[in-house]
């Protein structure tokens, strides 16, 4: 009895240590590179990326417990040659951050982050989202489904009312691969990346979480093509799946205008106001003058006073100029 109390603690302190060092063993290896940009912001980057793993394994139900590599650039002209020689094709100056999942490797703009005024932690949670697939997916799939996740899983609020008040102009797509090729032009690409969230978002309203999550399981396994697999875990055709959205979006477009009066409908009463006051102002001189006119018009053909309402049977002395002088 007495040598199994004396074990107890003992016992206790070497599990402790065995979590620890397996804990520690299991931790994700995060390699920083800091590009003229702060230490400190750099630091809180990296303490976040792993509840960012996290966050992307609840979205998506997809596990990645592999080694990365980020770069926290801090500077818009670092960043564009980097991004240069990483090969990244789009506008550097529009780019808030790229994935190389063959590498492992993240890159940050924290100065297109800033000048957006966007929180860090969405654009980290949003390259991680194109690390995970690029490193486990294995079946090829549309862009606007690979951006659309990354979209979905960013997913943080302030960053959405943001680009919201942004005023991404609403553009109409034909079709998903209308939506596609958006994503790929600057005129059309800020407007298409929101949509590309709405339409995973509509995935998962429409089928549900697990179905969203069996897709994904599809294509990481390689069961395709991607329009076999989506059919395959929801029960519903790409094609109709794309009605679906088309009018999904059109019903958004009415919510969009109402939402618009409805947020602004203070300005527009008192832009209304200010046009109506200055209006009314020219309208009341406008009306004054015609009355004014009209009077002299009148005073001219039947004169109030005319010289021939003075007859000879007045009493002596009387004039026009002054009535009562007959009195005197």
């Amino acid at each position: 009895m007495g040598v199994t109390s004396a074990c107890c603690p003992m016992t206790r302190y070497l599990l402790i240590v065995l979590l620890l060092l397996s804990s520690a063993l299991s931790a994700r290896e995060v390699h920083l590179e800091v590009v003229a940009a702060d230490q400190a912001t750099a630091a809180r980057l990296q303490a976040q990326v792993e509840p960012a793993f996290a966050h992307v394994e609840e979205k998506t139900g997809i596990a990645d417990d592999r080694s990365l590599i980020l770069v926290v650039v801090g500077g818009s002209r670092s960043f564009s040659e980097l991004a240069a020689r990483d090969g990244v094709g789009m506008h550097a100056e529009s780019v808030l951050g790229y994935a190389i999942p063959a590498e492992r490797r993240i890159v940050l703009n924290l100065s297109g982050i800033r000048d957006r005024r966007l929180e860090p932690i969405g654009v980290l949670r949003h390259e991680i989202a194109h690390l995970v697939m690029g490193s486990s997916l294995r079946l090829a799939r549309p862009l606007w489904f690979e951006e659309g996740v990354a979209q979905y899983v960013e997913s943080v609020a302030l960053n959405e009312l943001i680009e919201a008040q942004g005023g991404n102009p609403w553009i109409d797509f034909t079709s998903l691969a209308d939506l596609d090729q958006a994503l790929r032009e600057e005129a059309r690409s800020g407007a298409a990346y929101s949509e590309a969230r709405e339409v995973i978002r509509l995935i998962v309203s429409r089928h549900g979480e697990q179905k969203f999550f069996k897709l994904l399981a599809l294509l990481e396994k390689g069961d395709g093509p991607f329009d076999s697999a989506f059919e395959k875990a929801t029960g519903e055709s790409i094609a109709a799946f794309e009605a679906a959205w088309l009018e999904d979006r059109e019903s958004r477009a009415g919510q969009r205008v109402a939402g618009f009066f409805g947020s602004n409908l203070w300005w527009i009463l008192l832009g209304l106001t200010a046009l109506i006051i200055p209006l009314a102002f020219v309208l009341m001189r406008m009306r004054g003058k015609s009355q004014v006119d009209h009077w002299e018009e009148t005073e001219r053909l039947y004169p109030s006073d005319p010289a021939w309402s003075y007859t000879d049977d007045e009493p002596e002395g009387y004039t026009p100029e002054d009535p009562d002088a007959w009195k005197k």
